[in-house]
C-alpha cells in the first residue's frame, strides 16, 4: 500500500475507537435504532460520553458460532475530538470492563505491525518457556 495512502487512512482513523463484544440488537430493529440502541449500550456500559460520539457503526458480516448465537460485530465509535479518542488510546487502551473491549481503529498496516510483534512475542516467549524446562530437567 503507498505511504500517503496508509497516512490519510491514519490521519482519518485518528479520531476513532474500536469496541468489541457489544452484544447485536435485535434483527426486527431498523438500522437507526440499532445504532441509537448500541449507542445507549455504549454510554451506559463502558460511559462513553453520547455528546461526544459523531457515529458508531457495526463492520463485518453478521456470523452464527457453533451454537447458532449471532457473533457480536466490532462496533466504530468516531469521536468529535481527536483528545476523546486518545483518552480511551492511551489511558483505556486494551480497556476490558467485563467482557468489552476497546482498542485503537489501526489502518491494515498498521494492523499487520502490531500481529507480527504479537507473533514475535509469543515465539520469544516459547523459546523463553522451553529454556526453562530444560534448565529444569537436566536429564534431556
Amino acid at each position: 500500500m503507498n505511504i500517503n495512502v496508509e497516512n490519510i487512512e491514519r490521519e482519518n482513523k485518528k479520531k476513532n475507537v474500536i469496541v468489541s463484544n457489544v452484544p447485536e440488537p435485535s434483527a426486527h430493529l431498523s438500522g437507526e435504532a440499532r445504532k441509537t440502541k448500541d449507542i445507549d449500550y455504549l454510554c451506559h456500559e463502558l460511559d462513553m460520553d453520547r455528546e461526544e460520539i459523531v457515529q458508531c457503526f457495526r463492520t463485518g458480516k453478521l456470523h452464527k458460532d457453533s451454537t447458532g448465537a449471532i457473533k457480536p460485530r466490532p462496533i466504530v465509535v468516531v469521536f468529535k475530538k481527536e483528545e476523546i479518542a486518545n483518552f480511551w488510546h492511551n489511558d483505556k487502551r486494551g480497556f476490558k470492563s467485563n467482557t468489552h473491549w476497546v482498542n485503537p481503529d489501526l489502518c491494515r498496516a498498521d494492523r499487520e505491525a502490531q500481529f507480527f510483534l504479537r507473533q514475535e512475542r509469543r515465539k520469544r516467549r516459547q523459546q523463553l518457556e522451553e529454556k526453562k524446562n530444560k534448565e529444569k530437567d537436566p536429564i534431556n
